[in-house]
């Protein structure tokens, strides 16, 4: 986030003062809930670095953008990239832009990475690279990487 200078979910939550735990889940990754004055994010102990920082970023995207659909109970995440329903789709897009830069997209694609590749290489899950060049298309980006359009959107 500009305004915090940096893409480290870790630091924005603690900027924007969100309260975040880690807790047994079982199949659930995470979840965002605002209770009385709070707002909390917890997420499953057991997943590894690359989803616990998706998982946050996501969450992060909730409170940004859902916050009045909190309030009126949680929000829990037990699979991603399920782009059917609208603050999903939003929250999956406010991660993919917040862990990947326009400017990182743009580098991979002119080297010749493909989207695998690209993933890889900027350390998040390929779905997330291809949610992060879709977006850009949709900005009038020409994304040089190529990714199959599946039915993320």
């Amino acid at each position: 986030m500009r305004e915090q200078h940096t893409s480290d979910p870790f630091s924005i939550a603690m900027g924007l003062g969100l309260d975040v735990d880690y807790a047994d889940l079982g199949e659930l990754k995470g979840f965002y809930v605002v209770y009385k004055t709070g707002r909390y994010i917890v997420i499953n102990q057991n997943l590894d670095e690359r989803m616990t920082k998706l998982v946050l970023a996501h969450e992060i995207g909730h409170d940004m953008l859902h916050r009045d659909i909190a309030e009126n109970g949680g929000m829990g995440e037990s699979s991603f990239f399920d782009m059917t329903s609208k603050p999903e789709r939003e929250a999956n897009i406010f991660a993919a832009e917040l862990l990947i830069s326009d400017e990182e997209m743009v580098e991979l694609g002119e080297r010749g990475c493909t989207i695998e590749e690209a993933a890889s290489e900027l350390g998040v899950h390929t779905k997330v690279a291809m949610i992060k060049a879709r977006s850009m298309e949709e900005r009038g980006f020409d994304i040089k990487v190529p990714y199959v359009q599946t039915g993320l959107f």
